[in-house]
């Protein structure tokens, strides 16, 4: 079984509530003209880069070197901004002048959730041992 299983429950959860969101608002996100399949990728993203953040920082808090551990921080930030970026722009790209800046804005917003969550879970991580 995946040993950071119960670590990864909240991330789980978050993800699931905000695709059933999606889901369930379909009609309404279309009203306010989003368009939800955009939102859905962006949470999907951010649900990878958040589990792949989460298992680097629980990896490298095990090194004594504590460097190691500010090199994580600052890579899984990076590569979580970075992967956002790439979306955006692959997006615009295939979209062209259909674009949704609502969308793009809406997408922006989960990441401070994902991030947070994954600090928060890190943090309560580190205050067990």
């Amino acid at each position: 079984m995946f040993k950071y299983s119960k670590l990864t429950y909240p991330i789980g959860l978050l993800f699931i509530f905000v695709h059933a969101g999606i889901e369930l608002g379909q009609q309404q996100l279309l009203a306010y003209k989003f368009v939800p399949s955009v939102i859905a990728y962006a949470n999907v993203i951010l649900f990878l880069v958040t589990l792949i953040g989460l298992i680097a920082l629980i990896n490298a808090s095990k090194n004594p070197n504590p460097n190691v551990l500010v090199r994580t921080v600052m890579a899984a930030m990076g590569l979580r901004l970075l992967g956002i970026a790439v979306a955006v722009l692959l997006y615009m790209k295939l979209a062209g002048a259909a674009i949704s800046p609502r969308s793009v804005y809406a997408s922006f917003a989960l990441y401070p959730l994902y991030t947070f969550l994954e600090i928060r879970l890190f943090l309560k991580l580190n205050v067990k041992k």
